[in-house]
């Protein structure tokens, strides 16, 4: 028997699977519904479940999980070696398909071992993340393909602070079919995407190539982060002083929750004569993904009134100045 359940992530939902053994499996929902597994699920949530949700916890807040849930990998013996190899490369750091042949070789007294057989095997992985796939790119930094796409590829890489810069993108195929007339140019075209690559992200890639390579998904010393946090204080300012000129009296807090996780700024201001809150308060946060709720409160009951959700601090602060002005007017809904 094997159970299945299901983990909210930032790149979309994932479907974990396992035995009385461990972790069998971790999926992408949309690869998982794209090639089912054969077998018996029952969806129920189970202790081995429950280990992989802690380690997806630490991991999408960017922190090394430092353990491994229990994982029972279901190959066969070369695949295993394999993914045991890939258990070894550091949270961050990346190995070459080559690199894993070379250690595979060793461990099973062969000469040599070929980097395509590799690629075969890691292909075939089970359980992403947890079991690093993504870490295996070319010797050249060629990031090659990935099941779950080269998009959640680049994520992940990014995810863990590794040097993007010096990482290409697949080269396109090509096929000239259209000369020997089996094809229009056109199609010929439309069919030249990245190598490994689901059609749906082309134009990501596309992107993503132009200069400085991949720029735009690195974290920490390429992303902008403090001046993200500079505008977002800035904001928060801006309310706080806006606030300062609303006609009746009123309390105003303003806390950075810089611990949390994912970290958010908020400001809730509480109307202590009408016993009303409105607060903002940034709720998700990767890489270049940002969500902000925005809520209204009726303090005296408890009752939410109002909750929305925003792309970014200036829209939710918008959102929060409107509202509070037409309470004051005396025209809110």
């Amino acid at each position: 028997m094997q159970y299945l359940q299901y983990y909210d992530s930032p790149l979309g939902k994932i479907v974990l699977t396992c035995d009385e053994e461990g972790l069998t499996g971790l999926w992408f929902e949309d690869e998982w519904e794209r090639s089912r597994r054969d077998g018996d699920y029952e969806e129920v949530p189970h202790p081995h479940h429950a280990s992989a949700m802690r380690w997806l916890d630490d991991y999408f807040a960017r922190k090394d999980p430092g353990f491994l849930p229990p994982l029972h990998l279901t190959g066969t013996p070369f695949q295993n070696d394999v993914w045991e190899e890939l258990l070894k490369i550091p949270y961050g750091q990346t190995t070459s398909y080559g690199s894993v042949a070379k250690a595979v070789a060793q461990k099973e007294n062969l000469p040599s071992m070929s980097a395509q057989a590799v690629g075969g095997a890691v292909g075939r992985n089970k359980i992403v993340i947890i079991v690093p796939c993504h870490r295996v790119i070319g010797a050249d930094g060629n990031l090659t393909g990935y099941r779950g796409g080269l998009e959640k590829k680049i994520a992940l890489l990014a995810l863990e602070g590794a040097d993007l810069v010096r990482m290409t993108l697949p080269r396109k195929k090509t096929a000239p079919r259209a000369a020997a007339g089996q094809i229009t140019a056109e199609e010929e075209k439309a069919s030249d995407v990245p190598e490994g690559a689901g059609r749906e992200n082309f134009n990501l890639f596309e992107m993503a190539a132009e200069e400085p390579p991949l720029r735009e998904y690195s974290t920490r010393e390429d992303a902008p982060e403090e001046d993200d946090e500079m505008k977002k204080k800035e904001v928060f300012e801006q309310l706080k002083t806006w606030s300062e000129t609303l006609p009746f009296t009123r309390t105003v807090q303003m806390r950075a929750e810089e611990e949390g996780n994912p970290p958010a700024y908020t400001v809730h201001m509480t109307m202590r004569e009408v016993k009303f809150s409105w607060k903002i308060a940034r709720v998700k946060k990767f890489l270049w993904n940002e969500k902000w709720n925005y809520t209204e409160n009726n303090d005296e009951t408890g009752e939410v009134l109002r909750t929305e959700e925003f792309g970014s601090c200036e829209e939710a602060a918008a959102r929060l100045k409107e509202q509070v002005n037409k309470f004051v007017r005396g025209d809110d809904e």
